[in-house]
Parts: structure tokens; sequence; C-alpha cells
């Protein structure tokens, strides 16, 4: 076997793959090559007799960094299939990029490729870059670099890296429906469209958080001017308290949906990015099956076999996908319940927000110090309150875009 003899980026040249191509491996659960098809033979420049039996690093680049495949092999094992962007090499030094979608199969995994060629793949090879040179110049261990990836995600605002992920699947699948001189094709940009307003969902709940906590330490401000205006026990001492008292009830209710581990707005992000992105694989192995073709027999691999299984997987993500949907669903109608609840609490506290005002009038705060307070106040509930409504829509269009594509799904 002849290791490539250069890999450095100068040098490199793009072995041919085509877009209208869809390449296939699929590996033992040591990621060993148990089969592929005839595309995967030709661009990897290996012999049969060479990637059967081998690992699959065989074709492994070191550019991608070491992080990605942790992520893979993570989501693998939890039985959850993932996405990534992988830069490959040839038997003879060449390179090829794929969006690799990895699913697990009895026994194994399995993984099919397509061509990437939007933005985000331009992004995603300067980050690998800068990445892979740092964990060789570094040292740095594969989790660290996943975790490097994972908070990539979160600052593009997505919710999880699945997100990111199905986003990407929805972006190149689109961008190869162009370049093909398809029409756009309804289920991706339904994936598409769905990804958008849940990523919004992450980012009002981020700012949903942030204004609360900001809203916290207002009461305190509040007792401070009432005891420069009052005496101890004043009306505007006992509003603070109330308010605090009220607004302590709510931010135990606000946490339990949009803070800590697997609150109910992840609940629903991880769902549906998981439903999204089995949407988008199984449009890959439906394509996948439907260009599958005979070829010349391959000592090792049983045709008849793969193409079973490769219709059993197409079958059983499109039911995993309708199953992902439906607990989505479920998630998003509770997210709006919540919301619904903590907008209703808020009523309460607008009532004592409304009494500190005419107190304030009341007293004609010369200073300036309670009125401006209040001020506060009015810009935080204005806040807080087009946040919760801004979920509440937003889960209503997660859930019922869902519902709508099951329906004519179904049809």
């Amino acid at each position: 076997m002849t290791a490539p003899t250069d890999l450095s980026k100068s040098q490199e040249n793009e072995a041919p793959f085509g877009f209208d191509e869809l390449f296939y491996s699929r590996t033992d659960k040591r990621g060993v090559i148990i089969a592929g098809n005839e595309v995967f033979h030709r661009v990897s420049g290996f012999d049969w007799s060479e990637l059967l039996g081998a690992p699959h690093k065989i074709v492994r680049h070191p550019d991608t960094p070491r992080g990605v495949f942790r992520i893979l092999w993570s989501a693998l094992g939890a039985g959850h299939p993932m996405g990534a962007y992988v830069k490959n090499r040839v038997r003879n030094g060449d390179i090829y990029w794929v969006f690799a979608v990895l699913m697990p199969v009895d026994g194994g995994y399995l993984s099919v490729r397509l061509k990437p060629s939007t933005q985000l793949f331009d992004r995603f090879r300067e980050v690998y870059t800068k990445l892979s040179t740092r964990e060789r110049a570094e040292r740095l261990d594969p989790e660290v670099s996943a975790g490097e990836l994972r908070a990539l995600a979160l600052a593009e605002g997505f919710s999880s890296y699945t997100s990111y992920m199905a986003f990407a699947l929805g972006q190149e699948l689109a961008a190869r429906d162009a370049r093909l001189g398809r029409p756009a094709d309804p289920r991706t940009q339904r994936l598409i469209d769905m990804n958008k307003s849940l990523e919004r969902v992450t980012q009002e709940q981020t700012k949903l958080l942030r204004s609360f906590e900001a809203l916290q330490s207002i009461p305190n401000n509040m007792r401070i001017v009432a005891s420069r205006l009052e005496p101890s026990g004043g009306p505007v001492s006992a509003i603070s308290e109330n308010y605090k008292a009220s607004s302590l009830v709510i931010s135990e209710r606000l946490r339990s949906f949009v803070a800590g581990r697997d609150n109910l707005c992840d609940r629903v992000s991880r769902q549906a990015a998981r439903a999204l992105f089995l949407l988008g694989s199984n449009r890959v192995l439906k394509e996948m099956n439907a260009g599958f073709r005979d070829v010349a027999a391959v000592e090792g691999i049983d045709w008849n076999v793969e193409r079973n299984l490769l219709r059993e997987l197409e079958a059983r993500s499109y039911a995993d996908t309708r199953d992902a949907m439906m607990r989505a669903v479920g998630h998003a109608e509770e997210l709006f319940r919540a919301s619904a609840e903590i907008r209703r609490l808020m009523l309460g506290l607008d009532t004592i927000r409304v009494l500190g005002r005419v107190e304030c009038g009341r007293m004609r705060d010369s200073s300036g110090g309670l009125s401006a307070t209040i001020d506060q106040l009015d810009i935080f509930h204005a806040d807080i309150k087009n946040r919760l409504e801004s979920i509440m829509r937003l889960s209503e269009e997660i859930g019922s875009s869902m519902n709508q594509f099951m329906r004519a799904d179904s049809r």
C-alpha cells in the first residue's frame, strides 16, 4: 500500500467527484470498512482489496480536525445520526471534500457523502485549517477540539451542533439542486425554514434570560432609593418587597424552561434539530437508493445485501423523522403553554410596577432616582413580554410546520 506522497496545500489536487454523484461506505463498529459503492472505490483511488478490511482512516486527511471525529463517534455511539464536512485523501495524495451524513446500522455505521459548495463550506474550511493546526501545535485533546466546534455552533446562534449540521445539510442540498438545474425541493426548503425558526428560538431564549437576570437588581435599587425618600417600612419599600417576591416566583418558572441542563427550550431544539437532520438524511438515502446500480462482482461484497440494507435504512430514517417530529411538536406545545403562563405572571408584576409609578408621582421624587428605576422596569418588562411572545410565536411555527409536513407526507 502506497502512502500519499505530499499533503502540503500547495501541491494538493482535487480528485474528480461530481455534484450528481453520491457515494457511501459501511464499516463495522471499530470503523473497519465492510462495503461501499463504486463511486467510493473510484474516488478513493484504492483497490477494493486495499479498502475492504482496512480502517476507514485510510482515506482520512490530517487537515480534518480530530475533534470532528470525536463528535461523530459520540453521536453514533448514542444511536444518533450526525453530519460533518470532511476532507479526505486519495491514494495518490490528491484530496476531496465531502459533506458526510453518518448513521448507525446493525453491526456498525454507514456514511453517505455529497459534494459541498456553499459559503458555509468555505467557512468550515477556514475553521478546520486553524483548528487542525492548533491540534498539532498545541497537542489538543480531541475532546477539547470538539468543544471548540460545539462552541462555534453556539456562537453562530444554534442550539446544538446537530442543529448546525442540519442547517448545513439543508444548505448543501439546496445548492446541489441549483447546480444540477433541479427545481427547489420543498422538503429541503422546509428543512431550511424550520431550522431558521429553531435558531431564532435559541436567540430569543438567550436574550430573555439576560433581560430577566438584569431585572433582578432593580428591586434592590428601588429599596435603596426608598430609604432616602421615606421612613423605614414606607409604601415604596413595601412595593419593592412585593415586586422582589413576585419576580422570584417568575424567575424560578423561567429558569425551568430556558436555563439549566435539559430545559424545555433545549428539549424542543434537540428534538427539532434531530428531526430536521433526519429529514435531510432521508432525502439523501432516497436518492442514493434510486441511483443504486449493479456493478461488477467484488469479492467480499454482496450487492443484494447492500441494496436491501440501504432501503431498510431509508425506511427507518423516515420513521425516525416522524417520531422525532412528533416529540418536537409535543415539546413545542409545552413550551408555548409555559411561555403563556410566564406572560400571565408578568401581568402581576405590571400591577406592582404601575403602583410604583403612582407612588413616584405622589412623592414627587425630586432626585429622579425612583423615577429612573421605574423607567428601567418599564423597559425590561416590555422586552421580556416581547421575548415571550416571540418564543410563543416561534414554538407555534415549529409545531405547525412539522404537523403540516407529517400530514402532507402521509397522503
